[in-house]
């Protein structure tokens, strides 16, 4: 995972993600703070707002590819990827 800093760029998270894609890395958000899970929501009402913390790094968080097979040179590829669509930002 990474943490990006939306302030810095021109763009938000969701444009990085597409961004990676079109260099055929697949980015996404996994990890979503429990109390905006809509179980958590309905049963003990918790709200956008009540953890700022945790929605302050789900904000900014980015999964990054990561799998056993993946090689050396996979991983350089998703570093310059990252940092291509930050050269661009």
């Amino acid at each position: 995972m990474i943490l990006i800093k939306p302030e810095r760029l021109k763009i938000d998270r969701g444009r990085f993600i597409e961004e990676l894609k079109k260099r055929n890395v697949g980015a996404s958000v996994h990890f979503i703070p429990l109390h905006l899970h809509p179980y958590y929501r309905n049963t003990y009402g918790y709200k956008k707002g009540d953890f700022p913390d945790a929605e302050w790094v789900y904000e900014r968080s980015i999964s990054l590819p990561i799998y056993p097979k993946m090689s050396d040179e996979d991983v350089e590829y998703v570093i310059e990827a990252v940092r291509d669509v930050l050269g661009r930002r």
